[in-house]
């Protein structure tokens, strides 16, 4: 996590990083979402949207970054990456 909160501090735009960060972070491992592995080489995880439109830019901001690292799942070929639902397939689910 605290990774990931220097993450928010440093490769976002979120206003209230330095205060907010690990709060940001806590909040988005909470919430539900879905692993979706039906591309080929890919692991995609997809969160439903945050509370607050500002918390849920941010983290997109912070999907961005985490995609482009083109990170593997540990012992598989994988890519991670990363998505956030909009607000209709989050209301359907």
């Amino acid at each position: 996590m605290m990774t990931l909160a220097r993450e928010i501090r440093t490769n976002t735009s979120y206003a209230r990083a330095s205060q907010e960060a690990h709060t940001l972070i806590r909040s988005a491992l909470n919430t539900s979402g879905d692993i979706d592995t039906t591309t080929p080489g890919f692991l995609t995880i997809r969160l439903n949207p945050l509370p607050t439109a500002r918390a849920t830019k941010a983290i997109g901001e912070l999907r961005d970054h985490l995609t482009t690292t083109e990170t593997r799942y540990p012992g598989t070929d994988l890519i991670l990456r990363y998505t956030i639902k909009n607000t209709k397939q989050a209301n359907k689910n």
